[in-house]
């Protein structure tokens, strides 16, 4: 086992080495101009390079970003350490049965013991994240190199925080990831949502009228920073994983004005408080979504004192439709807690988060089942199991689903689907998040159980053919005939069993369309070859772009609102929706850097200056 990275910069460094990371050595403006050099990277051919901005305007402090953008970097970050092997002791150390006999009792109890040595421990002597203590009057948030990622962004966040706090009566600690936006020199807000640990915990402190203590720190070893991103159970401390990952506690130091323990090695810590009741509009924010989150009262921290290292690295991303560098993250989390999740779910053998759901949008298994509607049965389980009851849509399939390929599992999705039999639609709590669900944390949810059937269930012993379809010859008129809003269409998966038709619509001053089409494209007879509709709204200029189609899908719907079901057909519409169809939320618009920032840095960098 190889020693963990002590800090962000003993990690920037090995990605250097490693021919993982570029230097900007010219200024650079932290307001759009960093984010637009981030978006050419991270969605260039791997996750392009880390980026180390050496000189950022208005901060002395270089700027750290996409260093966790690609698989290499990720793995690097875990010291090379395969995630099967991580997962081989988390399914030891998981393992719910109890030894029979003394032996056995006594290794279960040895390999327990070694989760008990990894919380965190005291660091002795003069922290380096105290190097450089300002209070008071001192404090002066303008001084770090914070960023505006978007243009319509409310004004300039700190985009991975690692946030520390601890229940009313000090027993529970949390470290989690929420997004702060800047408002002056010494206050933020703090965009814990309503079912993050800490927001339960300032619950605590509002309503015994508390101040609540609040520590961050900006740029941690690599290890900690992933576990802010970790969807640990409540009340489980998420530095005891990262010890349990990094083999190795991570040293806490006292803060110095509130009491708190932050890690040692931080670039930066922000120590201070929220009140019980202070709450301030937030936002908006270009969110990984690929849309805006509205501006929405959250609580206020106040910054009592900044602790630093003499040489900082800022750490610092830019979230937003994937590929981004939270991709890589997910990543993590899907290979790490399957173990945890073949505990609760014995039946599962693998599981998927495709980036084009965002994690939490889209959760595919490959089963292995004993019982009929056992598929089914997962889909309940997992709505009411912790973080992934937000998941809007779950896909259960057999052993032989390419779930790590997007295109072949695309593929082998619509060859299997049986609308009539797999499709299973219900509703519950979904992301706070989810701009598309028609009240706010609670939406309709869709199931998929593709597995191939077993005795008891449908399908059983039935051989499915192929139909010799015929496609219409002039599509598009037929389509235009139909209705007048349709302005352009495709096919996709002419020789699959579920061929799938894109229809782009213009909403501008009509509604219904979704209700109004199927009811018409369903009865037509020339239209009978497809089983699957999608419609998308003029945004989608190119209807061939299967990622960002995908993307409408599972951001755009909410499955008992926009899924339309006729025998073995289903319609689904993925358009913005409009007040005049019964949306009362307000729809948010799609994120897209400003035109003129791109052209400047066009001008200001070529692409070798870049790295790319």
């Amino acid at each position: 086992m190889r020693k963990p990275y002590k800090d962000l910069q003993e990690f920037a460094s090995d990605l250097e080495r490693a021919g993982e990371l570029v230097r900007i050595k010219e200024e650079v403006d932290p307001h759009l101009e960093a984010s637009e050099i981030f978006l050419r990277h991270a969605k260039a051919e791997d996750g392009g390079k880390a980026i180390l901005f050496e000189k950022m305007r208005g901060s002395s402090i270089p700027v750290l970003m996409n260093a966790f953008g690609s698989y290499k970097r990720l793995q690097i970050a875990f010291r090379d350490i395969p995630f099967e092997s991580f997962q081989q002791e988390i399914k030891e150390l998981a393992d719910l049965n109890v030894p029979q006999g003394l032996m056995p009792m006594v290794k279960k109890a040895w390999d327990m013991k070694k989760v008990l040595s990894y919380p965190p421990s005291s660091y002795r002597g003069s922290a380096p994240c105290q190097e450089i203590v300002q209070k008071g009057e001192e404090v002066d948030l303008s001084n770090l190199p914070v960023l505006t990622s978007w243009p319509e962004d409310g004004g300039p966040f700190i985009t991975l925080p690692l946030v520390f706090t601890k229940s009313l009566d000090g027993k529970m600690h949390n470290m989690g990831l929420y997004r702060m936006q800047v408002y002056d020199c010494n206050t933020t807000g703090m965009h814990w949502q309503i079912h993050k640990d800490g927001s339960h915990f300032h619950g605590q402190y509002r309503k015994a009228g508390k101040r609540m203590p609040v520590a961050v720190a900006i740029g941690a070893d690599p290890i900690s920073v992933y576990c802010g991103t970790a969807p640990l159970p409540p009340g489980l401390f998420e530095l005891i994983f990262a010890g349990f990952l990094r083999s190795e506690s991570v040293p806490m130091v006292q803060c110095k004005t509130v009491d708190l323990r932050v890690p040692a090695h931080s670039e930066i810590i922000l120590e201070g408080y929220v009140e019980a009741d202070e709450l301030r509009d937030e936002g908006p924010f270009g969110d990984h979504t690929g849309y805006y989150t509205p501006v929405e009262p959250y609580p206020v921290f106040h910054v009592t004192a900044i602790t630093r290292k003499k040489n900082p690295l800022y750490l610092a991303t830019v979230v937003g439709r994937s590929p981004m560098e939270d991709c890589y993250l997910a990543h993590a989390t899907e290979r790490l807690f399957l173990p945890l999740l073949q505990q609760i779910a014995p039946e599962v053998v693998d599981q998927h988060l495709p980036w084009d759901g965002n994690f939490h949008n889209c959760q595919v298994f490959q089963i292995e089942k004993e019982y009929p509607y056992q598929g089914r049965r997962l889909m309940s389980h997992i709505w009411g199991f912790s973080q992934a009851s937000f998941c809007k849509c779950l896909i259960t399939a057999s052993t032989d689903a390419p779930i790590h390929d997007d295109e072949a599992f695309l593929n082998y999705f619509l060859d299997n689907l049986d609308v009539r039999k797999h499709l299973f639609i219900t509703e519950g709590i979904v992301d706070a998040l989810d701009h598309s669900a028609s009240n706010k944390l609670y939406g309709g949810k869709v199931g998929f159980d593709i597995s191939h059937p077993i005795e008891g269930e449908p399908g059983y012993g039935e051989k499915r053919g192929r139909e010799e379809i015929r496609f219409p010859e002039f599509l598009d008129k037929e389509l235009a005939m139909m209705d007048s809003t349709i302005t352009g269409c495709i096919s996709f998966g002419q020789k699959l069993r579920n061929p799938v038709l894109l229809i782009r619509v213009n909403k501008s001053s009509n509604q219904g369309v979704g209700q109004r089409i199927s009811e018409k494209i369903f009865d037509r007879v020339n239209l009978k070859a497809f089983k699957l509709f999608v419609l998308v709204d003029e945004k989608n200029k190119d209807l061939s772009d299967g990622h960002k189609i995908m993307w409408r899908i599972f951001n755009n719907t909410d499955a008992k609102r926009d899924f339309y079901v006729k025998e073995d057909r289903l319609l689904i519409d993925a358009t913005y929706k409009l007040r005049g169809e019964g949306f009362d939320r307000e729809w948010p618009p799609d994120m897209e850097m400003d035109a003129g920032m791109i052209k400047q840095v066009d001008e200001r960098f070529s692409k070798e200056k870049l790295g790319l």
